[in-house]
This record gives C-alpha cells, sequence and structure tokens, in this order.
C-alpha cells in the first residue's frame, strides 16, 4: 500500500492515533490526500511519518506492507 493508504488504514482503525492528529495537530482524516503526505515544507510528511510508526507499533499495519 502506498503512504496515503497506510495512513489513512491506521486512522480508521486507530481512535487513539485519530484523536492526536486532531487535538494536537488539528488535522483531520479527509485532510490527507496523496499530495501533502509526501510534502515535508508545510504539507503533512512529518505527521504522516509518525501516523505509520504508531500504526506500526500497534500493529495495524506492519512495516513490510508500505511501497
Amino acid at each position: 500500500m502506498d503512504k496515503l493508504e497506510a495512513v489513512q488504514k491506521i486512522l480508521r482503525f486507530s481512535p487513539r492515533i485519530l484523536d492526536f492528529c486532531e487535538r494536537e495537530h488539528h488535522v483531520f482524516f479527509d485532510e490527507f490526500d496523496s499530495q501533502n503526505v509526501d510534502d515535508y515544507e508545510g504539507g503533512y510528511g512529518q505527521l504522516s511519518d509518525s501516523i505509520i510508526t504508531e500504526g506500526i507499533i500497534e500493529k495495524i499495519i506492519e512495516e513490510d506492507d508500505i511501497d
């Protein structure tokens, strides 16, 4: 799966991570798109990486699942 799919899957299955995004970063599920998950200058690249790391820790996805 690509990075956007990974982020969306994690946010769907982890209320804790979704809450973290909404409360701490004021970023909501539908704000992630294929361009801004890869954008590290003004986009959500770093946040997306954090979401993926937490998703792996919570065993929602595996590191090998990401293209």
